[in-house]
């Protein structure tokens, strides 16, 4: 149905969409938000994407994604221009800042094509973006600001691009919180926890998470992570006589949202998150989710949503849990694909 509203708003036009993240041969959960905003927006969404991975392109249907590990920007303009004779864009939406969306930037303003900009990237955030410096923050700048609008999926998000690019043009859209598969529930003996992300210990901190179930009785919980990353086989190789611990690897977002309400609490435990959709998902399925006060969503949390902002605190919420039974699910439906696909459609056509 949302569909149907949304083709109502946007009448004829063409939106070519530009990633660098989306799902792909090599990791089937990259960019896997990216690909829920650009699928809300219309049944058959023309995406170009350059992903920083070795496989071979992909063309389906509107779909063309590279393996652009080794892509010189010669060929992801060829690239661009290609796609913009064939699509014969109104404007093109771009998601995540990458150095070449710069340059594509000039070349849509040369023919007088608009471009929209989501971003959901955490280098961008306050207290990571004082890292972007010289030249580069200088083309962040001019980019953000030449956007018809720009659209980051949090407030703290809007607050450090704003910092790099005071006159860009805002407007909030978050992530979509997707529906969670309730067909074949799974009983535990024991309270069963689980986290969901890349397993990036600098970030993510799954080895801290780690630290703080041993704390727990062995007896009466376990614990699953999902996901893979730079420090997988450094988590597996820390869990491997762990009989209560299982880590997965990684999985597709179909799989983790039906295994989601398998569990009876989520951990999100990161360094800083531009949103946090893992928590806003476990919330969904009708677990407990550990969470952190600074994460951009942070402001959708109810009361299953219990706080840790350091590892006395973790350790606190994951042992009241064990005494708790499962909290009342969330259905956020203002985070559905149809909510969410409607702002975008709107913010098209505010610059068409």
């Amino acid at each position: 149905m949302h569909h149907v509203r949304t083709t109502l708003l946007l009448m004829s036009a063409r939106i070519l969409h530009i990633v660098k993240w989306y799902p792909n041969p090599v990791d089937p959960q990259n960019g896997i938000f990216v690909k829920k905003h650009i699928d809300a927006t219309e049944e058959q969404p023309n995406v170009l994407g350059f992903i920083n991975a070795q496989f071979e392109t992909i063309e389906e249907g509107n779909l063309t994604l590279y393996g652009a590990q080794e892509m010189g920007i010669s060929a992801k303009v060829a690239a661009l221009y290609s796609a913009l004779a064939r699509v014969q864009p109104d404007a093109v939406h771009f998601h995540c800042y990458a150095q070449d969306l710069w340059v594509f930037s000039k070349i849509l303003k040369s023919k007088g094509i608009p471009y929209i900009h989501s971003e959901h990237w955490s280098g961008l955030l306050p207290e990571n973006n004082a890292n972007l410096r010289g030249i580069k923050r200088k083309m962040m700048k001019a980019f953000f600001e030449g956007a018809a609008q720009v659209l980051p999926v949090s407030p703290a998000l809007s607050q450090g691009i704003l910092q790099i690019a005071p006159k860009a043009k805002m407007t909030v859209v978050p992530n979509i919180i997707d529906e969670i598969d309730f067909s074949k529930p799974k009983e535990f003996s024991t309270k069963s926890f689980c986290v969901v992300g890349d397993v990036v210990f600098s970030i993510k901190r799954q080895d801290i998470i780690l630290k703080a179930f041993r704390q727990l009785p062995s007896s009466q919980c376990e614990l699953h992570f999902y996901g893979g990353g730079p420090d997988l086989e450094k988590l597996e190789a820390l869990t491997k006589h762990d009989l209560n611990i299982t880590v997965h690897g990684r999985m597709t977002n179909e799989i983790v949202l039906h295994s989601l309400p398998n569990h009876h609490a989520h951990v999100q435990f990161s360094a800083y998150e531009t949103f946090g959709i893992a928590t806003l998902e476990a919330r969904k399925a009708g677990l407990w989710a550990i969470s952190r006060a600074s994460f951009g969503s942070s402001a959708y949390a109810d009361k299953g949503v219990l706080w840790a902002e350091n590892e006395e605190e973790l350790i606190k919420s994951m042992r009241q849990i064990l005494e708790l039974e499962k909290p009342d699910i969330n259905p956020f439906e203002g985070l559905s694909a149809a909510g969410i696909g409607l702002q975008i459609q709107k913010c098209y056509n505010a610059v068409l």
